[in-house]
């Protein structure tokens, strides 16, 4: 569901500094929101407000938003504790194979593509190969 930016309302939150948001921003802009916005049945954030001052800050009239019926204070503090605390970032391993992967992918044209599809099929013979 889609709802206007202006019509969120910010009230208490746990965070008070929103940290270096240009990260963000350039994900939201270049990919788009990959996780909506959560609000409550009143258009109050729940959880995402650094992902709304980034949509502000790109000039999004509207946003994706999820609703949720929060219960009660209790809840909308839990809520907004698990989505900033129960995540697990990417170990320095994957970071490089997202890079290798990234690098793979991003050669173009039919012979990058098939350079891309053969590297694939090696990885999975490899894994298939020492699995067994």
């Amino acid at each position: 569901m889609k709802i206007r930016v202006s019509d969120i309302k910010v009230k208490n939150r746990i965070r008070k500094d929103l940290g270096d948001l240009h990260g963000l921003k350039s994900s939201i802009q270049n990919l788009g929101l990959l996780h909506p916005i959560i609000i409550d049945l009143d258009n109050k954030l729940v959880s995402g407000e650094r992902r709304l001052e980034c949509v502000k800050l790109l000039g999004w009239e509207y946003v994706d938003v999820r609703i949720v019926d929060v219960r009660s204070k209790k809840e909308r503090v839990l809520i907004e504790a698990e989505e900033n605390n129960v995540r697990l970032p990417f170990t320095p391993e994957e970071q490089e194979r997202a890079q290798k992967l990234l690098r793979r992918y991003s050669h173009t044209g039919i012979l990058g593509r098939l350079f891309a599809w053969l590297m694939d099929l090696w990885e999975w013979f490899w894994s298939w190969l020492f699995k067994s």
